[in-house]
């Protein structure tokens, strides 16, 4: 994958510094990332927060799906359970699998 820098007119060469935590596990993607693909941290916290922010304007709340779902003790369970039970293909599943037109 190659990346390249874009002029972007909210980008200046004036700069601030912001603080912000992180999960561990972020972090380590983070690091991972620009060292694969030799890019600054900056560069893509600042392009991730420009991406993130237009896109929270553009698009609608219906597009977001959470990275991450708390769920309490008897609705994980429940969740298991659904995914554990072996439910009967639906015909629409059949039909799908089969490659059938219609």
């Amino acid at each position: 994958m190659t990346f390249h820098a874009t002029t972007n007119p909210s980008m200046t060469s004036t700069s601030t510094q912001v603080s912000a935590s992180i999960s561990a596990t972020t972090r380590e993607k983070l690091d991972r990332f620009t060292e694969e693909h030799g890019l600054k941290k900056n560069f893509v916290v600042e392009q991730a927060l420009l991406y993130f922010i237009e896109s929270r304007r553009d698009l609608p709340d219906e597009a977001f799906i959470p990275t991450r779902i708390v769920l309490e003790d008897e609705a994980f369970e429940h969740v298991v359970a659904r995914l554990e039970a072996k439910a009967a293909p639906t015909a629409a599943l059949r039909e799908l699998m089969r490659g059938d037109d219609g």
